[in-house]
């Protein structure tokens, strides 16, 4: 007489086909482990996926919030260089008023580097940030005793025709790139200023 080894049930004989009773093989052998679910590849291949696209949702939200402020952040650095080039130039036209009392006559800003370089200034900068030309204007005629150094901003159309047309009640702040950036007799007459749009 032969007996299930799991559950003791009386068997025909002992031999690894299931007991009626338990399930497990009568002959003590263990169970077979019956994978429960799909395969862990498909498993395995949802999460990637999943966690794939939502990396790829953080970073679409990231870069959309970044890139608009990194573009602005280099517009708003193209202003502040252009806004120190122009004051070293006016501190070089500055020093040459000082030793001949009268404001360089110029007509273009090479004509001016020839009168102010090597003396007042050893690099003259003839472009803005944009590299756009700078303009340098001296008036009245044939005496100058006021001078200005504009940059037409960003898009590197000139508001005025003449430098004499801006001044701090036509221009001061501003708060677009593409505006003029002036500075006549020592300060600036327009600038940028606050937050800056398009």
């Amino acid at each position: 007489m032969a007996f299930c080894a799991y559950c003791g049930t009386q068997v025909a004989a002992v031999s690894y086909a299931a007991c009626a009773t338990c399930g497990n093989s009568t002959n003590g052998a263990p169970r077979p482990q019956v994978p429960a679910g799909g395969s862990n590849v498909a498993t395995i291949a949802i999460i990637v996926i999943v966690i794939g696209v939502f990396f790829v949702a953080i970073a679409g939200i990231l870069a959309a919030i970044a890139v608009p402020n990194f573009l602005t952040a280099m517009q708003r650095a193209k202003q502040k260089r252009t806004m120190a080039d122009m004051r070293a130039l006016a501190i070089a036209v500055e020093a040459y008023a000082t030793d001949h009392n009268v404001y360089p006559r110029a007509e273009d800003l090479t004509s001016l580097q020839s009168v102010l370089t090597p003396t007042y200034v050893k690099a003259m900068p003839k472009t803005d940030a944009w590299d756009h030309p700078l303009r340098y204007q001296c008036w009245p005629e044939p005496q100058c005793q006021t001078y200005s150094v504009g940059s037409a901003g960003k898009d590197g159309r000139w508001e005025h025709e003449s430098l004499q047309d801006y001044d701090a009640r036509s221009g001061g702040a501003t708060t677009k790139f593409d505006c003029d950036i002036v500075f006549t007799n020592g300060s600036f007459v327009q600038y940028p200023e606050g937050v800056q749009v398009k």
